[in-house]
């Protein structure tokens, strides 16, 4: 490896002063014989080089007053809740950071999470980190969603966070929704079915996003159902959705020919997972989550400030 060149050796000396011993600009210039302005012009160019970087820790955008309030409300086991962004990507970024925090706190030794799809969940599963845990598995929850490139499709979900948590990946080769009940049922009586599903109960974690019933709800932009069968299934007071299964206001099933069509965990299996984790950002979302939480389909709630406040609202 090469060594610095003396410029950029300066600089190095000035970044170390200035970040691990705790000097002051001044103090620094004393003791190296420079201006305090070629310090300050040095310690610029130690973060243009990448010799510096300054993170800011995820637990810098948590509201913990508004998390508090959520769980008394509505009876959590925790609640992640983060300073709601300009742009929905950097709340979704900020969110993921904070949640993988959290959802750590969960993972244990030989611990099975299983994974839907879902933008907000795939932003947890870019930004979890190596654990301490060790023999995880991570098994989607539902078939494929989406096209095989997209980061939200539930594959690559579970791809990407079986890599970051140095875990192994168990996916469902299967569609989400099919043309038949017929036809989901064979599915259903598959050996690649059964490899995956024969590990829900034993799942002691879910990560999942939830889907509201709106115009511009992931469910109907990237989703498989068509806009008449959506209609179908508000008409018969759909205002959530999680893993392609529709739900009630009180987070009940709803039971369509939908439903039959669709492979994935049922939501009367989710219920029981010990935690149930759930990420959704967006204020149109806070009908279809307070029926999640009253059907006990989520016990944990990652979501932003914006969304919290329209929760407590009502």
């Amino acid at each position: 490896m090469s060594r610095p060149h003396r410029g950029e050796q300066m600089i190095l000396n000035i970044a170390r002063m200035r970040y691990e011993d705790g000097l002051t600009q001044s103090e620094i210039a004393e003791e190296v014989g420079v201006s305090v302005a070629t310090v300050s012009r040095h310690l610029k160019q130690a973060m243009d080089l990448g010799i510096v970087e300054i993170r800011v820790s995820a637990r810098a955008f948590r509201n913990f007053d508004l998390e508090r309030k959520l769980v008394r409300m509505f009876k959590l086991e925790s609640a992640i809740v983060v300073a709601s962004q300009k742009t929905p990507a950097s709340t979704l970024r900020v969110l993921g950071k904070a949640s993988n925090v959290a959802l750590s706190e969960y993972l244990t030794t030989g611990a099975i999470i299983g994974v839907s799809n879902g933008l907000t969940v795939a932003a947890v599963a870019e930004n979890m980190r190596r654990l301490r845990a060790s023999e995880l598995n991570v098994l989607t929850l539902i078939g494929g969603v989406g096209m095989a490139e997209e980061p939200s499709q539930t594959g690559q979900i579970c791809r990407t966070l079986a890599s970051r948590i140095g875990g192994k990946a168990w996916i469902l080769p299967l569609p989400a929704v099919v043309e038949s009940g017929e036809i989901a049922s064979a599915f259903r009586n598959t050996q690649a079915y059964a490899e995956v599903f024969s590990q829900v109960d034993k799942m002691s974690v879910a990560l999942i996003g939830i889907g509201a019933m709106t115009k511009d709800s992931s469910t109907l932009t990237h989703g498989h159902f068509s806009r008449e069968l959506l209609s179908e299934v508000i008409e018969n007071k759909a205002v959530g959705t999680i893993c392609a299964r529709f739900f009630d206001k009180d987070g009940r099933v709803i039971p369509t020919d939908i439903d039959a069509r669709t492979i994935s965990v049922s939501l009367e299996k989710l219920s029981t997972v010990p935690v149930k984790f759930g990420v959704a950002i967006g204020e149109e979302k806070a009908q279809a989550i307070k029926a999640a939480i009253r059907g006990g389909l989520i016990n944990v709630l990652g979501t932003d400030t914006d969304t919290a406040e329209a929760l407590l609202a009502d």
